[in-house]
């Protein structure tokens, strides 16, 4: 009976999603599952930005990628290397790899740029080589962290923009407050949602994807009603239904 109740609380709940849509959608398959109509309006655009290496990436000991979007830009590289280590932020990450039929020598637990790079302290040996492949965004926590006691160099591979079109459909159940929860998966999809939602007054409900994501929610006086336990898309999708169940 109880399971039937909590299924009740979903069915029908209205939930936008403004992350880029990925295949398969771990979130979206999870929350239909559990009866939620669940939209879809990207609140960012990825697209690969270029680059230039100051020496061959084989010369680099260890490899990092924070985000499946550094992954896919830099793809056609790594189907190339044999000698590199490479360490990833997260499970959600690592599956990006796994497509390329390359395993991860270290995964992360997840949480943060900066527990990432505490893990990454205990990982990497004094004085190897990183080079760090990140989106232009992203902040420098990582090589702060590591360039006491590591040769770290960082490229941006991708860049991330504001969609020049957004879903209309999905607009206006927002601003006539005909939804129950937005998703947000990064900063900067909360920031480009606040822009393009100026000046209405929204009755703002999200669930974030981590505490990174979190604090930008905060700095646009926008508290998020949870925060994934575990940043993946998975983890979300555990978040939100335990959400809307209690």
């Amino acid at each position: 009976m109880a399971d039937r109740q909590d299924a009740n609380k979903i069915h029908g709940k209205i939930i936008i999603c403004t992350y880029p849509k990925p295949e398969p959608d771990d979130f979206a398959i999870l929350l239909e599952q559990s009866g939620a109509t669940v939209y879809s309006m990207p609140a960012i655009e990825i697209q690969p930005c270029s680059y230039h290496l100051d020496q061959n990436v084989s010369n680099y000991q260890w490899l990092v990628f924070t985000s499946k979007n550094g992954v896919r830009s830099f793809a056609a590289e790594l189907k190339k290397l044999d000698f590199n280590k490479i360490a990833v932020l997260g499970e959600g990450t690592a599956f990006e790899l796994h497509k390329l039929n390359i395993e991860p020598d270290y995964i992360g637990t997840g949480r943060s740029g900066s527990d990432f790079a505490e893990e990454l302290k205990q990982v990497f040996k004094p004085n190897e080589s990183v080079l760090l492949l990140l989106g232009e965004l992203a902040p420098d926590t990582i090589q702060t962290k590591l360039s006491a006691t590591h040769l770290v160099e960082r490229i941006n591979v991708y860049q991330t923009k504001r969609p020049e079109v957004w879903s209309r459909e999905c607009l206006k159940l927002i601003e006539e407050n005909l939804y129950d929860l937005m998703i947000i998966s990064s900063p900067s999809a909360i920031k480009n949602l606040y822009l393009a939602l100026q000046p209405k007054n929204i009755d703002w409900r999200i669930i974030s994807i981590g505490k990174t994501t979190t604090a930008a929610c905060r700095e646009l006086q926008i508290e998020p009603l949870a925060t994934a336990k575990e940043a993946t898309y998975i983890g979300l999708a555990e978040t939100t239904i335990e959400f809307l169940q209690h």
